[in-house]
C-alpha cells in the first residue's frame, strides 16, 4: 500500500515516502547528516539540489563545503557509457542540481556567484560562493515548494489540453543562457516526434550494452531499491516488486522494441504536449544550462499540477539527433533533452541517497 508524506521543511528528508519500507530508509538519510559537519542552512541547500533528475536515477554528482562556497562535482564513477558516452546527460543532471541549490540558496537568504570552472578535464566542477544577504526573496518561492514534489511521472496523462496561459509560462522557465525551448502539442505535432522515439527504442532494445546497462540500473524489489537508493524502482515505474532474479528471467520480454514502443505511444499519445530543450553550442557549459532550464521547466510544471517526464531517444541515439537538428530546421543548434506533460496522478517516488555519500570530506 502506497502512503505519502514526509516531506521535512527546513530539514533533511525531502523526497515522499511511498511506502512503509522507505521510512526505515528516511531514518538512514536523518542519522547520516546528523553526523556531518554542515549547517542548517549547508544541509537544506544540498538536501535539496539531490533531488534533480538523473538518467537511470544514478545520482552522478558530489558536493565539497568550504566557507562560503559549495562545490558540484561529476561523479564518473556513476557514468552510463552506453546510453551517455559523451557524458553530455550526466552534465545536464549536474545543471538540475544547481538550479535547485541556487533556488534553495536564495530562499535561504543568499547571494550567489556562480562560476563554471570547466577545462575539459576530470576536474572540471561548478562553484557556487554563498553571501549571506538576511533577506529571503519571494521570486522563486513558487519553485521552492516544488523541488521536493517534482518526478519525472512515468504513466499515460489524461490528454486534457494545457491553458496557452500556462503554455506561455513554461516556455518562458525553459529558456535559459543559450538554450530554447520547442513546444509541441496536438496530434499533428506530437506524431512525427513520437517516430523519432519508436526509431529510437528500435535501436537501443536491440542493443546488447544498452540493455545490460539498463538493467544494472533497474531496482526490480522495494527492497533493492531501498537498500541501493538509487536506479530505477519498479515501482516508479508501476511494476511489481520481484527479486532479481526472477525479473531477469523476463526481461527479454520487457526490454524489447515492440513492448517499448507500444508503451511509449501511449506515454506520447496521452500527453497534453512536449518540450524539446535546445541549445546553440553542444560543450559541457550548454548541458548545464540545458539542465537548468529543464529543471526551472519542471519545477513550474509541477507547481501547476503538470507532471512530466522525459523522451529522450531521439536525443541520444546519434542518428536520430541529426535527423531531428536537420528536419526541425534548428540552424545549427543541438537538441539535447525531450519532455512530454500532462495531467495524472502522482507515482511512487525515486530515492536519493544520503548526503554522507554524495559529500566528499576534506580533511
Amino acid at each position: 500500500m502506497i502512503t505519502g508524506g514526509a516531506i521535512v521543511v527546513g530539514g533533511v528528508t525531502y523526497y515522499l515516502l511511498n511506502d512503509k519500507l522507505n521510512a526505515t530508509a528516511a531514518a538512514s538519510q536523518q542519522t547520516d547528516i546528523s553526523k556531518l559537519k554542515l549547517t542548517p542552512d549547508e544541509r537544506e541547500m544540498l538536501s535539496l539540489a539531490t533531488l534533480a533528475p538523473s538518467g537511470h536515477n544514478t545520482q552522478p554528482w558530489k558536493f565539497s563545503v568550504e566557507p562560503n562556497t559549495i562545490r558540484i562535482y561529476p561523479d564518473f564513477t556513476r557514468r552510463v557509457p552506453a546510453v551517455d558516452p559523451d557524458d553530455r546527460e550526466l552534465w545536464i543532471s549536474l545543471g538540475g542540481v544547481l538550479e535547485n541549490l541556487l533556488i534553495a540558496a536564495q530562499h535561504a537568504g543568499y547571494e550567489t556567484e556562480t562560476d563554471y570552472m570547466l577545462d575539459g578535464t576530470a576536474e572540471d566542477h561548478i562553484a557556487v560562493r554563498l553571501k549571506k544577504a538576511g533577506i529571503r526573496p519571494d521570486s522563486q518561492s513558487v519553485l521552492f515548494g516544488a523541488i521536493p514534489l517534482r518526478q519525472c511521472t512515468r504513466n499515460e496523462y489524461d490528454q486534457k489540453p494545457v491553458p496557452t496561459a500556462d503554455l506561455n509560462k513554461l516556455e518562458t522557465a525553459a529558456t535559459g543562457a543559450g538554450v530554447t525551448p520547442m513546444l509541441f502539442t496536438g496530434a499533428a505535432a506530437i506524431e512525427p516526434m513520437l517516430e523519432y522515439v519508436n526509431a529510437g527504442n528500435d535501436r537501443q532494445m536491440t542493443d546488447d550494452a544498452f540493455k545490460s546497462e539498463l538493467t544494472e540500473w533497474i531496482r526490480f524489489s522495494n527492497g533493492e531499491a531501498d537498500e541501493k537508493m538509487d536506479g530505477l524502482a519498479s515501482r516508479v515505474m508501476g511494476n511489481p516488486s520481484l527479486p532479481r532474479w526472477l525479473a531477469q528471467l523476463f526481461i527479454g520480454i520487457i526490454l524489447n522494441p515492440k513492448s517499448e514502443n507500444k508503451k511509449d505511444d501511449g506515454f506520447m499519445r496521452s500527453s497534453s504536449g512536449l518540450m524539446l530543450f535546445v541549445s546553440q553550442k553542444n560543450d559541457r557549459a550548454a548541458w548545464i544550462e540545458t539542465g537548468r532550464a529543464y529543471e526551472r521547466f519542471a519545477l513550474l510544471s509541477t507547481a501547476m499540477n503538470i507532471k512530466n517526464a522525459f523522451m529522450n531517444q531521439p536525443c541520444e541515439v546519434p542518428e536520430l539527433r541529426a535527423q531531428v537538428q536537420s528536419n526541425l530546421t534548428l540552424n545549427g543548434a543541438f537538441p539535447q533533452l525531450l519532455a512530454r506533460f500532462g495531467h495524472s496522478p502522482a507515482m511512487p517516488r525515486s530515492l536519493r541517497r544520503p548526503l554522507s555519500q554524495v559529500l566528499v570530506i576534506k580533511e
